[in-house]
């Protein structure tokens, strides 16, 4: 016997098929949003983490060590301890929140530099023990100086890393939720055919909401991080939305700062370049184009113009701290090619290194400083033709490049000085040869203590700089 329905009834099985399609899909999306939200919000804390240890960096610490220098503070006072402990315990903290290789070698960098600091911390403690002259904690107070600005640039770098993080983790949000949107409208088109008399109710409450969900992603695919839609009656929906609005406004905030980041990132990084080149190194070059362009040699005031153009694009590397191995050896090249411009046949170039290096990524602008030693302070004094050879070869493990000059060498004490300064590693002062020691420096920070530098010079006869790095392909930087 056929038993009618009533519209309840009806509505309650059409209801009933809703909520069994619905609800799958829902509890996807809830388990995709958290998981997603919570890896976006471990980047948001590693920022802040970083961006607070970045201000006590700047702030607290100079002032406690210089407080412990000139005696304001005990010599057997906690307090500076205190806070390089409490800075390594934050970074660990960060540390666990991390999931690339790229922010973890970061930390590393940060480490090895608070041991710096704390190494310079106990010798200062040492001197007031022993009631040392206060000039030497002056001393000291400044390598400290130093030392903590290199670490709140590194700790500047892993804020830029968590930022671009952060972006790819909105992008992966924004792209999910596009499919999502077009799956659930799938699924309504089903209820819908199930439930025709329904369809005013569903428009309302449910399909014009996920129309403007769809036409937010799409304005938020396009760049307007301004748009913004209002909540909806449906709660799930509601959450979206919220979640949605929310995700655009951090993601304005996050593009902001990191523009005024990036803006003082290049400041910095002008700093570096001027400190690179020296204003005699600029006008010496533009005197050398003008003389070319009065004798009328035009082809080599293109060559110069070019090199010194290339010159200045790859030290700059838009703000790269990795560049590859061919765009290192014509940094080189460049920089040599303007050097022959102005010493002419007294200067002799020779770079050879194998194209198979090529696929490999070198630390930036580690090779042109110690060649310009090597004109400067080897070729420079001789009669006879200066002759720099830049040579590079690898095994299995590592890239060897070596810097041969016929210069006028060093002698056997002058270079102990040298290799004595060079084994200070990552605390070396810079007073002199500031190429050779910040290239010695800056490898030992970036690759750590597989890296070297050697030097050897016979006087008279010229210097070899051998520089060895571990071997670092192009896919494992961009995958870090």
């Amino acid at each position: 016997m056929f038993t009618s329905k009533s519209i309840r009834q009806i509505f309650q099985r059409q209801s009933t098929l809703i909520l069994i399609v619905a609800i799958l899909p829902l509890i996807f999306n809830t388990f995709f949003y958290t998981k997603q939200l919570y890896m976006y919000q471990k980047v948001v804390e590693n920022i802040n983490a970083a961006n607070e240890i970045s201000s006590i960096v700047k702030d607290e610490i100079p002032v406690k060590m210089r407080d412990l220098a000139y005696g304001q503070t005990n010599a057997n006072s906690p307090e500076a301890k205190n806070i390089l402990i409490n800075v390594r315990k934050d970074i660990q903290q960060i540390e666990k929140n991390t999931t690339t290789r790229h922010e973890t070698s970061i930390l590393e960098v940060t480490y090895r530099t608070l041991d710096t600091i704390q190494t310079y911390l106990d010798e200062m403690i040492h001197n007031l023990q022993t009631e040392e002259p206060v000039a030497k904690n002056e001393t000291t107070l400044a390598q400290i100086d130093s030392v903590n600005q290199l670490l709140d640039d590194v700790l500047q770098d892993f804020v830029k890393v968590e930022i671009e993080l952060a972006s790819q983790k909105n992008e992966q949000i924004a792209n999910s939720v596009t499919i999502l949107l077009k799956v659930q409208a799938a699924i309504f088109i089903i209820i819908l055919f199930f439930i025709g008399w329904t369809k005013y109710s569903l428009t309302k409450y449910v399909q014009q909401p996920i129309d403007t969900l769809v036409s937010m992603a799409n304005n938020l695919s396009k760049g307007d991080l301004t748009y913004r839609v209002s909540s909806a009656e449906v709660a799930e929906l509601n959450v979206l939305t919220s979640s949605m609005n929310r995700m655009a406004g951090e993601l304005d905030r996050l593009i902001t700062d990191n523009a005024e980041k990036q803006y003082h990132l290049a400041q910095s990084e002008l700093r570096v370049l001027q400190a690179q080149i020296t204003p005699h190194f600029i006008y010496n070059t533009l005197d050398a184009i003008i003389a070319l362009t009065e004798q009328g040699d035009m082809q080599r005031v293109k060559q110069t113009i070019y090199a010194l153009s290339d010159f200045f694009r790859i030290s700059l590397s838009r703000g790269k701290d990795w560049i590859s191995v061919e765009k290192e050896a014509r940094h080189v090249s460049d920089y040599l090619t303007i050097l022959k411009t102005r010493y002419g046949e007294s200067l002799l170039p020779v770079i050879n290194i194998p194209d198979t290096l090529y696929e490999y990524d070198v630390l930036k602008m580690i090779l042109q400083p110690l060649v310009e030693n090597a004109v400067y302070h080897g070729t420079k004094f001789v009669r006879r033709q200066g002759i720099v050879e830049l040579t590079g070869y690898d095994d299995p493990d590592f890239l060897y490049f070596q810097i041969k000059d016929n210069g006028i060498g060093m002698s056997a004490d002058k270079l102990s000085e040298v290799k004595a300064e060079l084994a200070k590693g990552i605390d070396t002062d810079f007073e002199e040869g500031y190429g050779l020691y910040n290239v010695n420096k800056r490898i030992l920070l970036y690759y750590g203590s597989s890296a070297h530098l050697s030097v050897e010079s016979q006087y008279r006869q010229g210097t070899i700089m051998t520089i060895k790095v571990p071997k670092i392909s192009k896919e494992l930087i961009e995958g870090s």
